[in-house]
């Protein structure tokens, strides 16, 4: 049997024609510098993960300033599409001049809270007299500062310093009973689950218990299960594990904002009106950045400097898996400027 073209469709939240791919399990073409200046004038947007494409940690993976630079020149438009919210938007940018990448304002970067604050915005969030239950790091309380929107629950918990070890959480009379649940004096009207060092039993139990109000919203960043680092044989877990952790336990599904999921690529399409057919989303990651492309109508480049390897693409070619086949690979950015 024949199989049909798949039909655009027209994204009912921000009017962007999604031109769907074939769903063929083809391997991938490698991109060189020759390649991609042939590809470049079919492509006005240029959408980059951070980690693993961009930088490890605090240093620029190899040629990817002289990318940024490249495409500046050419007068491309780049947006920084990160799932890590670690770090505000101002504090991203200040780490990007510091390490080289000249002209990137918060305009053009885009982390979960940015996306998160401005659901909760749309819903008058700040007038609620509501607060948010955040499991989160510095970058999200300094991004809710910002916002105007109230929060507790960032940090150790239990904040007393108590040995949770010489609990019971089974007794009536554990610390967390002592204590209440809510030491913040308003409803919950929130709990957003992101990364943050300190999650624990406590923290779990909290949201679960915030979560069993359905009018309580749950929101999470993303799925990432490990974020890549300085040794490729370590596994650094991610937020992935710690929302999981908490759906569980409340026995309910978060509305997650980052890659792959719609809000993101709503979010992007509402600030930038992009044409997704000509829009290359360039990432390290399989099961966010190519899935999150393909699965709106961009052009996909997976590189090989972040999480997943070439190995990776042969394996998910032969599963079958073509929504986590890219259009095209490269060993890194700095391979595809001469």
């Amino acid at each position: 049997m024949r199989a049909t073209q798949p039909q655009p469709t027209i994204c009912n939240v921000c009017n962007a024609t999604i031109i769907h791919k074939w769903q063929y399990c083809e391997f991938p073409r490698e991109l060189d510098s020759t390649s991609f200046a042939e590809l470049l004038p079919d492509i006005d947007t240029f959408i980059f993960d951070a980690d693993g494409v961009l930088w490890l940690g605090e240093t620029p993976i190899v040629g990817s300033l002289e990318f940024f630079e490249y495409l500046n020149k050419k007068n491309k438009q780049v947006i920084v599409l990160t799932n890590n919210s670690n770090r505000s938007r101002r504090s991203l940018v200040a780490k990007m001049h510091k390490m080289g990448f000249a002209g990137t304002t918060e305009e053009n970067v885009i982390n979960p809270a940015a996306i998160i604050i401005e659901y909760l915005s749309s819903r008058g969030f700040q007038s609620s007299g509501k607060i948010v239950y955040l499991i989160g790091s510095q970058g999200f309380r300094e991004e809710l500062d910002e916002a105007r929107i109230e929060y507790f629950g960032c940090g150790p918990d239990p904040p007393d310093g108590t040995d949770i070890e010489q609990e019971n959480l089974l007794n009536k009379d554990a610390f967390i009973y002592r204590m209440g649940f809510d030491d913040a004096g308003k409803e919950v009207g929130a709990v957003i689950v992101a990364f943050e060092k300190h999650f624990n039993c406590v923290k779990m139990m909290r949201a679960a218990n915030f979560l069993q109000d359905e009018n309580c919203l749950f929101l999470g960043t993303n799925e990432d299960e490990t974020s890549p680092g300085p040794h490729p044989k370590t596994v650094i877990p991610d937020t992935g594990p710690i929302l999981a952790a908490v759906k569980m336990a409340a026995g309910r599904e978060p509305i997650v904002v980052g890659k792959p999921h719609a809000a993101a690529f709503h979010f992007v399409c509402s600030k930038w009106g992009i044409q997704p057919h000509r829009t290359m989303m360039i990432g390290d990651r399989s099961n966010t950045d190519i899935i999150f492309g393909r699965r709106y109508g961009m052009i996909t480049t997976l590189v090989l400097s972040g999480v997943h390897s070439l190995e990776d693409v042969q394996r998910n070619q032969r599963a079958g898996l073509a929504d986590l086949l890219p259009d095209y690979y490269a060993p890194c950015l700095g391979s595809l400027v001469s």
